[in-house]
């Protein structure tokens, strides 16, 4: 019924495009209702994220906080990460740092980002940029992240190594992030260390909606 549930939730093409499963959200989500209440943990996790954006249902983040609880409880790194997201939108960032530290101790390496920046700004925790530091990367040696927030991790710890003075081990990583041409606050940096400029980066997080609460202060993007 999971299975099932998350195929019709997304819909199937075939390769020319045809729709060979039609889209079907709320039928998608009684049979995840169907699929927990027989036992199937592995359902907890997309229950709560349906709850969580509305979707196929009407969105309740009281739900969403209990059926991602009850999938966190199972293992299941994704519903920790996405209870923590939860928790920093509704500006709990105290929660928001516990649950992204237990996501990283299940090797999630997108929280390790997460619970970096945490540390390096002091975002529902103290300050402690050795801290900082290992978990950026642990994020960039781990093999559960994707390219876009390695190279995030990458950005940020070099911003860190600037601050301290190391500026000679944070360009490899700049070049790196901006390799790809898609990260622009990297390759700004970049330019700024290279051409000897002021150095003014920006300290928020990769596109993420700076409205947002859980940002560092950043002179670039003033609230």
């Amino acid at each position: 019924m999971t299975e099932l549930a998350l195929t019709i939730n997304d819909g199937i093409r075939g390769p020319n495009g045809r729709v060979l499963v039609r889209r079907n959200a709320p039928y998608a989500f009684r049979l995840l209702r169907r699929a927990v209440e027989a036992g199937d943990e592995n359902a907890a996790g997309s229950l709560g994220y349906a709850y969580n954006v509305g979707k196929g249902t009407k969105r309740n983040v009281a739900q969403a906080i209990c059926w991602y609880r009850r999938a966190a409880r199972s293992g299941d790194s994704g519903a920790t990460y996405n209870l923590a997201t939860v928790y920093r939108d509704a500006g709990k960032a105290g929660l928001a740092f516990q649950w992204w530290t237990r996501a990283a101790d299940m090797r999630d390496g997108e929280a390790a980002v997460d619970v970096g920046y945490c540390y390096q700004y002091g975002i529902g925790t103290r300050k402690n940029a050795t801290n900082a530091k290992r978990l950026f990367r642990c994020a960039i040696a781990s093999k559960n992240i994707s390219q876009y927030c390695r190279e995030e991790a990458m950005y940020h710890l070099a911003v860190q190594l600037i601050d301290e003075g190391n500026r000679q081990f944070a360009i490899p990583l700049l070049k790196r992030a901006a390799a790809d041409d898609d990260f622009p606050e990297a390759a700004l940096v970049l330019k700024q260390l290279t051409k000897k400029s002021g150095y003014e980066p920006c300290r928020c997080r990769r596109l993420i909606n700076k409205q947002l609460r859980g940002h560092a202060k950043c002179s670039l993007h003033p609230r």
